[in-house]
């Protein structure tokens, strides 16, 4: 059971980082380059400090796409798969509310944000791409290291990708129900997941 509460709760901090910092430095009057800067440092800081305490519990994924490249590389079985994926959703979401609400920033409600321009798309799928492949490569080589080179990458992809790398099909469904500047429409998270999905299927099958 500690490992679904661990998965659970991870991914809550996770939205909760991106939601919450994007609303704090909003209120504060905080031009755009300052908030996104602000948010891809809470992130960061959140998976290090996350992946650190959780990786011996539950292998800290917090991503429905890292729990099905584990399951792919048989780390996990498929009613771990199952049980971590719908946990991680259940956190992300929940964290939306929460951030809503203790914000004092109204009521959750369906995003309009559209991002489904075909830039964008592909560089999502470069962004959960290349977060598989650190993943896996400091595993693999450098374990002990996997906290540090996940935050750094999601740091820095969070600039060099025009989607602002989600890589993370629960942050991106979870997305769905604010209306805040992080928020994605229905069809554009539609979009964003088959393409989380898609950098999972060849990501797995390019490394062994």
């Amino acid at each position: 059971m500690n490992k679904y509460i661990a998965e659970l709760y991870g991914t809550f901090l996770l939205v909760l980082a991106i939601i919450g910092t994007f609303i704090m430095t909003q209120s504060l009057g905080a031009p755009s380059y300052i908030t996104l800067l602000t948010v891809a440092l809470a992130v960061a800081l959140v998976l290090l400090s996350n992946i650190t305490i959780f990786s011996k519990v539950s292998g800290a994924h917090f991503n429905p796409a890292v729990s099905l490249m584990m399951y792919l590389r048989k780390n996990i079985t498929f009613q771990e798969f199952i049980s971590y994926s719908l946990l991680q959703i259940l956190g992300a979401v929940s964290a939306v509310i929460f951030a809503h609400l203790t914000f004092d920033f109204g009521q959750t409600s369906i995003s309009f944000v559209s991002r489904s321009t075909n830039g964008i798309l592909l560089s999502e799928f470069l962004a959960t791409a290349g977060l598989l492949v650190a993943i896996i490569h400091s595993e693999k080589f450098f374990p002990d290291r996997v906290p540090s080179v996940v935050a750094s990458y999601i740091f820095a992809a969070t600039f060099f990708t025009t989607s602002t790398c989600f890589a993370n099909p629960a942050v991106t469904i979870s997305r769905i129900f604010t209306d805040t500047g992080v928020g994605i429409n229905l069809e554009s998270a539609m979009m964003f997941v088959l393409v989380e999905l898609l950098a999972v299927f060849i990501v797995s099958k390019a490394i062994n």
